[in-house]
């Protein structure tokens, strides 16, 4: 005889939860994969990155960056890009001097020309050529001299789509770079992915021309997610705000509250993938931004070949770029800020409280029978959102003397009761923000 003929029980769960929406997550969009018919792979080391790419492709490089940092994040996506770029660039002769040495850093190595006592710009720009034409070609790559005398050049171009090579000027005061790859269709790459894999949260780029980067930022502000990109173009740094066409000005006049850029010479350092590995890992909105260390990464400073002049460095600031640079002997990141000049650390704050606000109501809703039109049934989506705005406060996003504005059943008009929809639920919540520099005055006396 069963026991249920004597005691007849049935226990219902109501603990049905949702898949949380994570912000730990990195995302490269990648063109380097061999064999991939899927749109994205998931990584948890750079280990099981390098079984799928070579250590020489950009794609290890940014996940490298990405995985060194302590802490760390747990994962890693790589998406997989269809429609390749056609890395260029464009090097131009900023001042020309007599006896002078020019230098720029192709694939890690130096290539030094000396101009002669009667200098101009053409034969600078020939020397360079010279001296690149073969280390260049050998990787997939032409260097070019191109534009009319007196005022020539010198191009570097991929010779197919794909092709990715590091690239910079070891002084922006003798020669400027601007990476002038065309934009091939990020934002149908990153829908493409998206469909398959939308779990990340941080976009990583490898070819950041004005072009690209503009157009992965446009994509991601719509988006619940963030863009970070290392921009390498010398007139981000050298030129002052005010008179400014370069990606840094063209994201602050975009006004993009989803990405940050930061301004590293070396596109083979991914400077963008270190920050999002080093930071990523923190409770959104607990931390900042700036002060942070970052391993494998060369700070900025007074000499080549990543210099950054006090100028240059007030320059950055007042495009709301980011940097790396030196102070009292430590490698720090600085500033911090979005494109719009809104803190990166209140974006993913402000991010995680909305999705755990909705995942917190969502699960009221569908974990009873029903949720009544009462004021007591309005009390259950009060103590959801209530436990995200004290969840917020322990987490050092918000202080914890936020106002709620509660409606009552009875102020609802008629038509929302009949559609089931509730209004007039507001709550105002100072961010707690954090100290990044201090004024201190003091008085000695006898």
């Amino acid at each position: 005889m069963p026991l249920s003929d004597i005691a007849n029980v049935s226990i219902s769960l109501q603990t049905g939860g949702l898949t949380q929406q994570g912000f730990g997550t990195g995302l490269i969009l990648g063109y380097s994969m061999t064999g991939w018919t899927e749109r994205s792979r998931t990584y948890s080391s750079i280990t099981g990155v390098a079984a799928d790419f070579a250590t020489t492709t950009p794609e290890y490089k940014a996940a490298n960056a990405y995985f060194s940092q302590s802490p760390r994040p747990e994962q890693l996506v790589i998406g997989r890009g269809a429609l390749k770029p056609t890395m260029v660039f464009k090097l131009t002769v900023a001042s020309v001097l007599d006896s002078q040495k020019y230098a720029a850093v192709f694939n890690g190595t130096k290539y030094e020309v000396t101009s002669d006592a009667t200098a101009t710009n053409d034969e600078i720009i020939t020397l360079l050529q010279a001296a690149l034409a073969a280390p260049a070609t050998a990787a997939g790559f032409t260097a070019a001299i191109a534009g009319t005398a007196p005022s020539t050049y010198l191009t570097l171009t991929g010779s197919a789509a794909g092709n990715w090579c590091s690239f910079y000027p070891t002084d922006p005061s003798l020669l400027t770079l601007l990476q002038t790859t065309v934009n091939p269709g990020i934002a149908t790459d990153l829908d493409a992915i998206v469909v398959e894999n939308n779990d990340w949260y941080a976009l990583i780029t490898l070819y950041n021309s004005s072009a690209c980067v503009t157009a992965a930022a446009a994509w991601t502000e719509s988006k619940d997610k963030i863009y970070g990109a290392q921009v390498t173009d010398s007139e981000c740094a050298t030129v002052a705000a005010g008179i400014a066409t370069d990606i840094s000005k063209a994201l602050q006049t975009a006004a993009y509250f989803r990405t940050f850029d930061v301004y590293h010479p070396d596109n083979g350092q991914f400077i963008d993938a270190a920050m999002f590995g080093r930071l990523l890992p923190y409770v959104p909105g607990s931390e900042t931004w700036r002060g942070k260390t970052l391993a494998g990464i060369s700070a900025m400073g007074t000499i080549p070949p990543f210099k950054l002049t006090e100028t240059w460095r007030q320059n950055l600031i007042a495009k709301n770029a980011g940097y790396y640079y030196t102070i009292a002997g430590r490698n720090i990141t600085a500033e911090g800020k979005v494109a719009a000049g809104e803190w990166i650390d209140t974006i993913r704050g402000r991010d995680r409280l909305k999705a755990r606000i909705q995942e917190a109501v969502a699960l009221v809703v569908m974990n009873a029978d029903k949720v009544p039109y009462t004021d007591a049934g309005i009390g259950k989506i009060d103590n959801a959102i209530r436990g995200c705005l004290r969840l917020s406060v322990t987490d050092g996003f918000l202080t914890d003397n936020y106002t709620v504005i509660v409606p009552t059943a009875a102020s609802q008009a008629l038509v929302d009761k009949a559609a089931r929809i509730l209004r007039g639920y507001s709550f105002t919540a100072p961010i707690a923000g954090a100290i990044h520099v201090a004024y201190i005055t003091g008085t000695l006396t006898n």
